[in-house]
């Protein structure tokens, strides 16, 4: 499970470092033209939308892999080894079926939006709302290796003693 989201991982950098290079440069242009050339591009504001959504599941599923979310410690650290265990596998299992929640109920979404194309630059939407199942899904893999790894080296530690 390490490798799969070490894979997915890499594959989620390369793509919001492309995403944000690219935002910053279709709204660049968009500025030049609308304000020195008097002629926006009329699909600008809708592409960067679009490529923000994607880059925000992304670059969320990617926080989550290397654990770099916001936390609040000050009660957790209170607790005793075992109970921070077994908090930790609770949070990894409410997380997990939640996730697991989440991209059941996306992939549903997604599959009403046959038809529906975007205003301006005419795509298919559901190209655009992808981003939540396949983020979701990311997500998931890395939430999973994490608890994975956990048991397993709470495996480890109770065998070593």
């Amino acid at each position: 499970m390490r490798k799969i989201s070490n894979i997915i991982g890499s594959f989620e950098r390369v793509i919001t470092i492309i995403l944000m290079a690219t935002i910053t440069v279709v709204l660049f242009f968009n500025v030049i033209f609308r304000y020195f050339l008097k002629d926006p591009i009329f699909w600008a504001n809708e592409a960067s939308i679009f490529m923000m959504a994607w880059l925000t599941f992304l670059g969320g599923s990617l926080s989550l892999k290397y654990k770099s979310q916001a936390s609040i410690t000050f009660i957790v650290n209170r607790l005793t080894e075992r109970n921070k265990r077994i908090l930790n596998i609770v949070t990894h299992l409410i997380i997990l079926i939640s996730l697991g929640l989440l991209i059941y109920i996306s992939l549903d979404w997604i599959l009403s939006l046959t038809g529906t194309k975007s205003s301006s630059m005419r795509i298919p939407m559901w190209i655009p709302y992808l981003s939540v199942p396949v983020g979701l899904t990311f997500a998931f893999v890395h939430i999973l290796n994490h608890f994975l790894e956990f048991i397993k080296d709470d495996e480890q530690g109770r065998e070593s003693l």
